[in-house]
């Protein structure tokens, strides 16, 4: 590589400078290279220099059998390999015979020195060699530490189109090309300036992670400039400190599925971990580490009993205790405990057992519910004792009590038995959806009332640690059939008394006989089958249905059953319940699943659509054909099932219980874009109540997103593709070929075809969500001819990345076969409809008798409409906020008629369908371009100058994927704006505006 080239100037050799700063030596393995041949991936002279520095005891022969130790591995697979590595480097595994001091002994030895870091040989090389399978592999960037490679860092240039994923590619390529290079690497690195990611070896695409750091005053000071993306991920994975306490503390090995996988941590884990370990060394108390679900709690515990253990932690060989609220969650936990390697973790059978666990002080890891804390006797029964026969169990200092879903065990009696009994125990509690009340609060319970680490929802949405939940809202009038209920009434109890009736409604109009009623359950039933069939089933995911109670589970088990029978879908059901022979119907035992095979059924669930005959290795089930788990209670909460795809909820949740339970869905999986709720229900304002409570600003649009609003973007984003080659002047209906010629031709400029791939790709996002929806429909046409155009001209331009993907094709193939199959279907569910197609929006209005009816409901349109949009564009949609609110009061005290107020709703909503053409009148091409004008125009004369001046200013920033998430691209567009501002706003007021500015265009 030249010196000069984009991706040297900007990633690399920033990258160096800064490893420099850190205490790095460095050299130019293109000039200079210690190695007698590119076949070695060790240092040998440094290695062994290191071997005997640190361990000064041992005689030559040893140091020579230590050397052989670490790299003369016989292992099957790279993996293997890399554990026995990294066992070796993170503890003193190998332990030679040797005489010291006259005696004979075995005694570890250490390849890196963990105490004294600057004892230590840190080296940063690049443009390294590497002998090849195919051709020879030269990585940018390679990380030794006393002479071997624990790192491989990939530069790209930040222009680069994809330089992400180009980065990781060639990471994973050299795996398999230079695999004895990759023995040794504890963590692989993509970075390209204004963003990057780490991961594992083994690790796809997907699992490669983000860091993102609180404070980055220590980083600032050793730059003395604001620091890069690429410089935050680099200075915290190998800064020396840092660096040696990720290969010693936060790297484990894990059997999935039968298979071992390496697993790195996430950024929050190493944070919440730190943190931890601080407070208890310096408070001597501990807090609760709010970290939302899926962001892997169970893993950071881990880590966490790992750093515990350390002996320079200081706790003296503690015991550590993790606490459940339920067996399968204990069983659960232990078993991720034991995957990943942490030695002999004990289950706690009773408090007895307990006590005789923790009477002698050698330091153990202990499983156990916090039901284990209630007294029996002999034969299992709950002996009733006060609180001074409490008896204390053990008056451990180094007691250390990890709390999983604190939220749910700790608060009434049974947690303060176990306080009183634990006497002096450290308490962490993890939670995912802590309680903050009048009555109950998480944080109380926990030393007064402040987070370790908080890891919430939106963090983990922009992290891709988890997925966002889109939401589908249903009509009342469509599950409580008002009409048939009326009809039904009137022949069964018309010869009653009026008195009588009125208390017969009463009760047949309660939530309970709503939700459970058949006909309600089976027009449901339909819906469900429908919506499945052609919205989840053709991407290979799977739902769950949650139900009111265990009776309406069983009958939507049958109305599925029934279906099936009838030759509506081939779907297999299956309910997963907790029921009594002796109490429960027969047909509960026949339709259920027994309580013997609920643990497999449960995890056999989790596997993907196949042939179930297939076994893996282990000769374990590799497929499952299971599509609906019909649930009530059971797996809402601590049940990670990423092959599902969408819930549907039947059931009144609200609070902790509600975020529980959609958490189910919003797990990672393969191209999976989203997860899916669709309410029968009415959970929407219990979701406002839920979100409010659990994370301050947050608002159900950060992780749920209504998908009448997505059809909105699919449309400005169908908009925008047609945009792009508008100036051709044909017409793409009936001139198509002719079309397509033009088109191809046009994109021949690899900035052109960026730009194309660019806009094409967010409308198939899009509509890969909105599909099969009948909105998408309209659709159809131009997603064939624009993925035919992309085709082409990969063809043309020997572009292989604008090549239809199969997801695509399926997409397409799904759009044309299972969905046009579908229209005409009743749902069950509302169809969205927009305020801004103002005939539809008119026919639903007049559909209302009311004239209060109407007035609340053209009040509510306008009110959500507003909603969605303000944030979008404050200064357009607020004062129409205002004028609405100031209309609604005056009519509430009368000031103002019907006739009236419909008018000004009239002039509100014409005001909002003209805004586009306002935008398009002054010669704005984008809604952001608009929002940004109509902030200015307050403020400056020439807003609209102006505004064109800043876009021209950060044409640059915004043509990079995904800049909405990379801090050094938001902080360059800051810098141009406030460059565009100067001299022409108070010099008070720039920052502000500027912020203001941003946030705003990345709504928009």
């Amino acid at each position: 590589m030249t010196s000069q080239t984009p991706e040297f100037l900007k990633s690399e050799l920033p990258a160096i400078q800064l490893f420099e700063k850190l205490g790095y030596q460095y050299f130019d393995a293109s000039k200079h290279d210690e190695r007698a041949s590119i076949n070695e991936v060790i240092l040998e002279t440094r290695l062994k220099s290191a071997i005997k520095r640190i361990n000064p005891w041992l005689n030559e022969n040893n140091i020579n059998n230590a050397f052989k130790e670490i790299t003369a591995v016989a292992s099957a697979s790279l993996m293997e390999a890399n554990e026995f590595i990294h066992k070796l480097l993170s503890s003193q595994e190998y332990t030679p015979k040797q005489i010291i001091d006259g005696k004979e002994t075995y005694k570890g030895v250490s390849y890196i020195d963990f105490e004294n870091i600057e004892n230590n040989d840190f080296l940063l090389v690049n443009q390294m060699k590497f002998k090849g399978l195919e051709n020879n592999s030269i990585p940018d960037l390679v990380v030794f530490i006393n002479g071997m490679p624990l790192s491989v860092i990939e530069c790209k240039s930040p222009k680069l189109q994809g330089a992400e994923q180009e980065a990781i590619s060639d990471l994973k390529y050299y795996q398999v090309n230079s695999e004895k290079l990759f023995r040794y690497n504890q963590i692989c690195v993509a970075a390209y300036k204004v963003g990057g990611r780490y991961g594992a070896i083994g690790a796809k695409e997907g699992h490669y992670q983000v860091y993102r750091s609180e404070d980055n005053a220590a980083l600032e000071s050793l730059l003395e400039k604001e620091p890069t993306a690429q410089d935050i991920l680099l200075f915290n994975l190998f800064e020396k400190d840092r660096f040696l306490d990720l290969i010693r503390n936060f790297i484990i090995y894990h059997v999935s599925e039968g298979s071992k996988i390496k697993i790195l941590p996430r950024y929050q884990q190493i944070r919440a971990t730190n943190k931890t370990i601080h407070k208890l060394q310096t408070d001597n108390e501990g807090g609760v580490v709010w970290h939302t679900q899926g962001s892997g709690k169970s893993i950071t515990m881990v880590y966490l009993a790992t750093k515990l253990r350390r002996e320079e932690s200081g706790f003296k060989n503690p015991t550590i205790i993790i606490l459940t609220d339920r067996t399968d969650l204990d069983n659960q936990i232990s078993s991720t405990f034991t995957r990943c390697g942490f030695q002999n973790p004990i289950q706690a059978t009773s408090v007895r057992h307990l006590k005789k666990l923790l009477e002698d002080d050698y330091g153990k890891t202990i499983m156990t519910t916090i039901q284990k804390f209630q007294e029996t006797d002999d034969d299992g029964n709950i002996v009733k004792v006060s609180n001074e026969q409490i008896e204390v169990v053990s008056e451990k200092e180094n007691l250390f009590v990890m709390v999983d879903e604190a939220h749910r065990t700790q608060y009434g009696f049974l947690a303060g038995f176990m306080r009183k009994a634990l006497k002096n125990a450290k308490f962490i509690a993890f939670t995912g959806t802590p309680i903050d009340n009048d009555e109950k609060s998480t944080l109380g319970k926990f030393y007064g009332g402040k987070y370790l680490d908080i890891y919430n929802i939106k963090q983990s949405v922009a992290d891709g640690a988890t997925l966002p939940i889109l939401y589908e809202d249903g009509i009342p009038e469509l599950y409580v059939e008002k009409e048939l209920l009326e009809k039904q009434f009137k022949y069964y109890f018309d010869q009653e008394s009026k008195e009588k009736q009125a208390k017969l409604k009463q009760e047949a109009t309660s939530l309970k006989k709503q939700m459970t009623g058949k006909q309600r359950i089976n027009r449901i039933a339909e819906h469900i089958i429908n919506h499945y069939k052609t919205k989840i089933y053709p991407d290979g995911f799977k739902g769950m249905v949650v139900c009111y109670n265990r009776p309406s589970a069983i009958a939507y088990k049958k109305a599925f059953d029934k279906l099936k029978e009838a030759g509506k879908h081939g779907f297999s059901s299956r309910v997963v319940m907790s029921f009594s022979l002796k109490k429960d119907p027969p047909e509960y035992f026949k339709l259920a699943t027994p309580d013997t095979d609920i643990k497999q059924a449960i995890e056999d669930f989790k596997l993907p659509f196949g042939d179930e005959l297939i076994l893996n290795k282990a000769g374990r089930k590799q497929f499952n054909n299971d599509a609906l788990m019909i649930v009530s209670d059971m797996l809402l909460t601590g049940y990670d099932v990423p092959v599902a795809m969408v819930m549907y909820l039947d059931k009144p949740l609200k609070a902790h219980n509600l975020l529980q339970a959609i958490a189910r869905v919003n797990r990672t999986r393969g191209a999976k874009p989203a997860g899916l709720i669709v309410d029968y229900c009415g959970i929407t304002d219990h979701l406002v109540a839920a979100m409010e409570i659990f994370s301050g600003e947050l608002e159900p649009d950060d992780v749920m997103v209504n998908i009448s609003e997505e059809i909105t973007k699919l449309r400005l984003r169908h908009n925008r593709l047609v945009a792009f080659f508008q100036h051709l002047g044909i017409d793409r209906g009936k001139q198509r070929q002719e079309y397509v010629d033009k088109a191809v031709h046009y994109l021949e400029p690899i900035d052109v075809r960026d730009n194309f791939k660019e806009i094409l790709k967010k409308f198939n996002k899009s509509l890969n969500i909105v599909l099969p929806d009948e909105s998408a429909l309209e659709y159809k046409d131009d997603f064939s001819l624009y993925s035919e155009i992309r085709l082409e001209a990969s063809n043309a331009y020997m572009d292989k990345s604008l090549r239809i993907s199969k997801d695509e094709s399926k997409k397409l193939q799904s759009l044309i076969d299972e969905h046009l199959r579908a229209k005409g279907i009743i749902s069950l569910l509302d169809e969205p409809v927009s305020i801004i197609d103002v005939k539809k929006f008119e026919k639903e209005i007049n559909k209302t008798k009311s004239g209060k009816s109407k007035e609340l409901k053209i009040s509510n349109r306008l009110r959500h409409k507003i909603k969605v949009e303000i944030d979008n564009n404050p200064d357009f949609y607020g004062p129409l906020s205002d004028k609405l609110e100031e209309l609604i009061k005056m009519r509430r005290k009368n000031q103002i008629t019907q006739v009236k107020l419909f008018k000004e709703f009239d002039k509100i909503q014409e005001k909002i369908v003209n805004k586009s053409k306002e935008a398009e009148s002054m010669g704005f091409s984008s809604d952001r371009e608009f929002a940004v004008y109509k902030t200015l125009e307050y403020t400056l004369d020439d807003a609209k100058g102006i505004t064109g001046q800043i876009f021209q200013g950060i044409e640059e920033e915004l043509s990079i994927t995904d800049w909405q998430v990379k801090g050094e691209v938001k902080k360059s567009m800051r810098k141009n704006i406030k460059d565009v501002l100067r001299g022409k706003v108070e010099s008070n007021d720039i920052q502000s505006i500027t912020v203001s500015l941003v946030d705003l265009i990345k709504r928009n």
